[in-house]
């Protein structure tokens, strides 16, 4: 048996039998599979390590179940659940003892799954399953609960009418097969969910939930540190009683596509300015061959990036900037296989040129690359990917082994995502059939186009129009395009993948190992994650890269252009299971790989070559600057909650314009300043680097040595970056309001910590968690302001800080305003009203979150970057924190509402959107606005 087999237990219920199942070497999780006698399949996983217990149960009822009149019914029914059962029925009680419990939980509608999961601390597991397993067996539907949640669906619905993947999915849906049930409105709103003809909505709940939630038609997976034993005897009192009806998953009888929606050009305007070209095939449900991931391999091969590659060749003609393969959406009786590419201005008046260029790559996979090795490696980096796997929070775990319950084999739950089973040339063969002109639904969305129809629920203007004949036989007759090549074996493949052996300090936090004028090197060999893995951070800080708006812009011009130089040759490393980002920040650019450690200095000794090497050339960066130019501009039709926190943070990180400060500077720069600018950013310049990982001390140090070469490092007397922050100090109420184009009204009141001090951290850190539950099941739920409601733990340049937004399609700012000014008047009254047992378990689940073990290398490094950068170079600052919130009182927290969170003393930021539903309504004016941005940063520090 392979090293990455193991023989579990699976145990059904009347009969036992032991299955082969597969599990990865670095996995120490032990697993049970049952079926209980109501026929609810079960599995059980024990961690003893668990920092938290988590559940999922996923139901495979989703909106191609609605009703055709109730549309939306399936989406409702998933909010409803949550809201009141027999043994527990106050409304928003689950979310409150999730909250109190140190957890988090929620939901999703897909189109034939709806999927429920939460976790909690270890001790309140038992509780938190025993309300789960109520929303499957006693839920109440409360009548006033029906009523509101319906608003709150509609709200969630008009959130996203301005959202262009929303407006494109409806025009999807509007062209393919008007008989299939994925052309029916998934989210629903109040005239799909009213009540009418002497029915009210419950009643039809009712019916749909006792209709398809049965036991047979589900999957529950429960993890944690309890005992298999305990964890089944969980899911025997819990969930035994959920209702098996018997009735069997109808089939769809009806294709996605017929030939009469094949053959079709589709144009559709979209709100943002985007250029997305989307080849589209139609094929039959693939689900039965996950086992050998035939459309893997065909993804893996249009999807390359490499050079000679059909996205490196379209780059080079100008006509692309992305190119991705193998999306699409997919169910029981259908796979769309879809190759979306992002175009350049010249790309979209060579649509047919490229779909040709497509075509030309696919029959050169057809006649060259049938090659057994191509599978075969692509197997190997799966099969590495599942021996040296690693850890994910609770949460994430249950949630995708709960997908797999359901779609795979017993024996392949764990095992299925990575497996290969095979080299199936046929099979290959038969499904790239299927990628022909013939069967192609081509999808342009841009402005500018041609639009005769519009789009119902979210008023998308588009057209149909068939394929000419001209085109199909330039599509079909094809010849070979000589720049097209397919991939060499990639170099970057590992051999050596057994873990260094651990050195004496191993187990010391990071140490400095290097002090020097411009430089300093952090360095941790990893001892609890023993995986062949490793995590660069090298952080450039430059005064000249920051301290204008002008000279941020070209830091972050000169990172994409270096992103675009590395891509092509990088992209085999990132293949081999590696990955590497350069991003810019408010002290310079950092630059951070991660991955397999083996081949980590050959990727870094390439992306230090590319730097060495660069060239400015101008189409690419006239290139570069219109897709910036772009990006940012639609910023605009982001959502209004969207656009206050990027000008919240705009406005009080000099180093960090908002997006119209960004434009107006990038407009007038020419390719020619670059050079200088970037000489005289690595004139002065400070580099802090942090190795990590599967690394041993000399070779950290040999790498330290590249890198000051690279960078010129020779005693440079510069320290790192300023980055400042506006300090509200007594302020009193400032507001400040922003502009746009969407119906919806949004406001966001900031509060900041003028320390940085432990107890305030955790002072504002409990305010969050105390306040997160209540605001959001007074302000949504209640009052049904918005869909978007809540509070944030938002820390700024190390200043903690308190942040409560709403988005609201009813209210404009100045009742939105008036509500969250209620709210925070009677919060203190709220946390007298808690008894001592509340109070003590709303700290400690806190507690539990903060204190939590890292999952993985990458997460424990991230969390140790952190922290340098924090200067808490004892890395202890959490300890501090947590001590210091075992200290706060109940009268501590209430002194911080009354004196820091009331609106007749506190010194905050209130950002606000008028949106256009709400322009006949009285504006907010409150507090002191903010007219000149240059006059407010000046208290930047």
């Amino acid at each position: 048996m392979p090293a990455c087999c193991m023989r579990v237990i699976i145990t059904s219920f009347p009969l036992k039998k032991v299955l082969p199942v597969h599990i990865s070497p670095n996995d120490h999780k032990q697993y049970r599979y049952l079926t209980l006698a109501n026929e609810l399949k079960v599995l059980l996983v024990h961690d003893a390590d668990a920092p938290r217990s988590a559940a999922a149960l996923s139901v495979q009822i989703g909106h191609f179940d609605d009703p055709d009149d109730r549309q939306g019914m399936a989406h409702f029914l998933e909010h409803m659940l949550f809201l009141g059962t027999e043994k527990y029925p106050r409304i928003g009680e689950f979310q409150t003892f999730i909250n109190r419990s140190g957890g988090s939980n929620n939901a999703w509608t897909g189109t034939e799954n709806t999927t429920f999961f939460f976790e909690v601390s270890p001790h309140a597991f038992e509780e938190g399953l025993d309300r789960f397993g109520q929303f499957f067996t006693a839920p109440l539907f409360n009548e006033e609960a029906v009523d509101k949640e319906r608003q709150a669906v509609d709200s969630e619905y008009k959130l996203k009418l301005n959202d262009d993947v929303r407006r494109l999915y409806q025009v999807h849906k509007e062209t393919i097969n008007p008989s299939h049930p994925f052309t029916k409105f998934s989210v629903g709103d109040l005239t799909t969910l009213d009540d009418r003809n002497n029915t009210s909505i419950r009643d039809d709940l009712l019916h749909f939930y006792q209709t398809h939630y049965s036991a047979n038609r589900m999957g529950l997976v429960l993890l944690g540190s309890q005992s298999l034993d305990k964890l089944e005897a969980y899911a025997h009192d819990f969930f035994s009683h959920i209702n098996n009806t018997g009735l069997a998953k109808p089939d769809i009888p009806v294709p996605l596509v017929t030939e009469k929606e094949a053959k079709q050009f589709i144009q559709i305007e979209p709100i943002k300015d985007i250029r997305k070209l989307t080849l589209s095939f139609t094929m039959p449900s693939v689900d039965a061959y996950y086992q050998q991931k035939p459309l893997s391999y065909i993804a893996h091969m249009l999807g390359n990036e490499g050079t000679g590659s059909l996205m490196s060749v379209l780059k080079s003609r100008e006509l692309i900037n992305t190119l991705s393969a193998g999306g699409g959406v997919n169910g029981s009786n259908f796979r769309e296989f879809t190759i979306s590419l992002n175009l350049t201005l010249k790309g979209l008046e060579h649509t047919d040129d490229i779909v040709k260029s497509v075509f030309q790559y696919i029959a050169l996979i057809q006649q060259q690359g049938m090659e057994e090795w191509r599978y075969e490696e692509k197997k190997s980096v799966l099969e590495l990917a599942f021996r040296y796997q690693e850890k994910s929070r609770p949460l994430d775990t249950v949630s995708y082994l709960v997908m797999n319950l359901l779609h795979y084999a017993p024996d392949d739950v764990i095992y299925g995502d990575y497996m290969m089973a095979g080299y199936n040339e046929p099979l290959i063969r038969d499904l790239l059939a299927y990628l022909r002109p013939e069967n192609m639904r081509l999808v342009l969305a841009a402005q500018g186009q041609h639009y005769d129809q519009t789009a119902q629920w979210y008023a998308t203007p588009y057209s149909v129009t068939p394929f000419t004949d001209k085109q199909l036989a330039d599509w079909t007759n094809i010849t070979h395009d000589p720049e097209h090549l397919l991939s060499e074996k990639n170099p970057y493949l590992c051999e050596r993948l057994t873990p260094h052996e651990l050195a004496p300090e191993s187990e010391l936090p990071p140490q400095l190992i290097q002090d020097l004028p411009g430089f300093r090197l952090w360095y941790k060999q990893e001892h609890d994650f023993r995986v062949p893995k490793g995590v660069i951070y090298v952080a450039i800080d430059s005064p000249h890269a920051v301290n204008s708006p002008r000279n941020i812009v070209k830091t972050r011009l000169c990172v994409e252009m270096l992103l675009e130089a590395i891509n092509e040759k990088a992209y085999p490393a990132e293949i081999a299971g590696m990955s590497y980002n350069l991003y810019a920040h408010q002290g310079g650019v950092t630059l951070q790989l991660s991955g397999f450690s083996e081949k980590q200095p050959l990727l870094m000794k390439l992306i230090l070559e590319c730097f060495a090497s660069r060239t400015f050339d101008e189409k690419r960066f006239n290139n570069i600057k219109a897709q910036m130019l772009r990006n940012w501009r639609n910023a605009a039709e982001d959502k209004p909650i969207s656009q206050l926190f990027n000008e919240l943070t705009g406005l009080l990180q000099p180093n960090n314009p908002p997006y119209p400060v960004l434009i107006e500077a990038l407009e007038s720069i020419d390719v020619d300043e670059l050079p200088v600018f970037v000489e005289s950013m690595f004139a002065e310049l400070h580099i802090d680097t942090f190795v990590y990982g599967n690394w041993l001390k000399e070779d950290t140090l040999q790498l330290a040595e590249i890198l000051k070469d690279a960078f010129r490092v020779t005693d440079q007397l510069y320290g790192e970056s300023q980055r400042p922050l506006v300090q509200l100090n007594k302020s009193g109420t400032l507001n400040y309001e922003i502009n746009g184009k969407h119906a919806d009204s949004a406001i966001l009141m900031y509060y900041q910590s003028r320390e940085i001090s432990p107890r305030k951290i955790a002072v504002y850190t409990l305010a969050n968690h105390l306040m997160s539950t209540t605001f959001f099941h007074e302000l949504r739920t209640k009052q049904q302001l918005g869909y978007m409601v809540g509070t944030a733990n938002l820390p700024l340049n190390r200043h903690p800080g308190l942040i409560l937004y709403i988005q609201s399609p009813v209210a404009g700012p100045l009742l939105l305003s008036e509500a969250i000014d209620d709210f925070t008047n009677a919060f203190s009254l709220v946390l007298l009203e808690l008894n001592e047992e509340q109070w003590q378990a709303s700290k400690q689940g806190l507690i539990a979150q903060i204190s939590e073990p890292d999952t993985n290398l990458r997460s424990r490094a991230q969390r140790f970057w952190v922290s340098i950068g924090n200067k808490d170079e004892t890395f202890s600052q959490r300890k501090k924190v947590i001590e210091a919130l075992k200290n706060l009182n109940r009268a501590d927290m209430v002194r911080f509402i009354v004196e820091i969170v009331k609106p007749r003393t506190a010194n905050r930021l209130v950002m606000h959107y008028q949106g256009q539903a709400h322009q006949n309504l009285e504006s907010l004016d409150i507090g002191q606005p903010i007219e000149s941005i240059t006059e407010f940063q000046q208290n930047a520090r």
